[in-house]
């Protein structure tokens, strides 16, 4: 089960690319507080601080093809449903723009419907938006 975002942000695939595999990208629409391996096989660490209560995750990055897809691994985090599922961010460049398909997958089928998904599919909601307005502005909204 799948959380998906197709999103035609008004960018260079470079830009949407370094957004979602830099430090300074993630930084910049996600974690204000991030420790971000750049390179396969590296670990990252966000952290949020949701209305006092902080909130950490941990990642592996699996695939970095430079300004067409990131995919990154969950290894960490206080909601279990996370565990093992994988963030992944295909882009594709149409001139001035990129088409991003944006997902966040493999949950297990039996947590449709439950607050542990639900939770995640608003947050998503949140952040690709702050991924479109970093991209196209240089301001997102991360936590």
């Amino acid at each position: 089960m799948d959380i998906t975002h197709n999103l035609e942000i008004n960018a260079s695939a470079e830009t949407v690319y370094k957004a979602v595999a830099t430090q300074s990208g993630i930084n910049g629409w996600w974690s204000k507080d991030c420790a971000v391996g750049e390179r396969e096989g590296e670990s990252s660490h966000l952290k949020f601080d949701k209305q006092g209560t902080i909130v950490e995750m941990g990642f592996k990055t699996l695939t970095l093809q430079p300004n067409e897809k990131v995919i990154w691994e969950c290894t960490e985090n206080g909601n279990p449903a996370w565990i093992g599922t994988k963030i992944i961010t295909e882009i594709s460049s149409d001139g001035d723009k990129s088409n991003v398909v944006f997902s966040h997958a493999e949950f297990d089928e039996k947590l449709a419907g439950q607050e542990a998904f639900e939770m995640t599919r608003r947050g998503w909601d949140h952040f690709v938006g702050s991924l479109r307005s970093y991209c196209e502005n240089g301001e997102g909204q991360p936590w």
